[in-house]
């Protein structure tokens, strides 16, 4: 997987800059966490869904980033979604980058990038509910990234029921970017594990995730964790 495919969402999530931080598909001693090798197995593949291609990341820098803090507290957890180094710890986790072909239009065709992970007994949960709490709080916040404010602006997107356990859903932006620079975040829980997609358009209209792909990606992730 290029990195530069990756960079327009990566940018926006504060993921670019690398910094896999300390974190690594090292053993698994909590209970009820899937397993790096049973993880990555579960990942979605190009053969899932129909009209999906599905490439798996080749490094980990190219799906989390360094630690990032937000000026406003209540907008922490939103960086921390896409960051190597949150306040809750991803046990292991793996990502790829998947385009929906449905569309023929190539400039309609939607590209996630996703990051599936494993926690520890709890976490996930605790991930979505401080999650849903920074969506509902927090409209926008700025970084510094190298001497340089980035301004985000947040919004609440509709999360469809029924996706996994928990769903939380919303838009972030770069403001000087405008539209081009704003992606959807759709995060699903499933037990201990979660799947996130960030999603946008190869036209920077209005992105939409179709409702197939987190699905099959969260019954791939109830699977690995029923095996163990």
């Amino acid at each position: 997987m290029a990195a530069a495919a990756l960079l327009p969402a990566l940018a926006l999530a504060t993921a670019c800059g690398g910094g896999g931080g300390k974190e690594g598909p090292g053993p698994v001693k909590a209970s009820g966490a899937v397993p790096i090798a049973k993880l990555t197995s579960a990942l979605l593949t190009s053969s899932d869904v129909p009209h999906v291609q599905v490439l798996p990341a080749g490094s980990k820098d190219q799906l989390l980033g360094a630690a990032q803090k937000a000026d406003t507290a209540a907008c922490q957890p939103i960086v921390d979604q896409w960051s190597s180094q949150p306040k809750h710890p991803r046990q292991v986790y793996t990502g790829a980058m998947v385009t929906d072909t449905t569309d023929k239009d190539k400039g309609a065709k939607t590209i996630s990038l996703t990051v599936v992970a494993s926690y520890k007994a709890g976490d996930a949960k605790a991930v979505l509910d401080e999650l849903a709490a920074a969506v509902a709080a927090c409209h926008q916040y700025s970084l510094v990234r190298g001497g340089v404010t980035t301004h985000f602006a947040v919004a609440p997107a509709t999360a469809e029921a029924g996706l996994g356990d928990q769903q939380v859903a919303y838009t972030v932006g770069d403001t000087a970017k405008g539209a081009a620079g704003q992606v959807l975040v759709t995060v699903v829980r499933a037990g201990d594990t979660t799947a996130a997609f960030e999603t946008l358009r190869a036209d920077h209209k209005p992105a939409s995730l179709r409702r197939t792909i987190p699905v099959k990606q969260v019954a791939k992730l109830r699977t690995a964790a029923e095996a163990g």
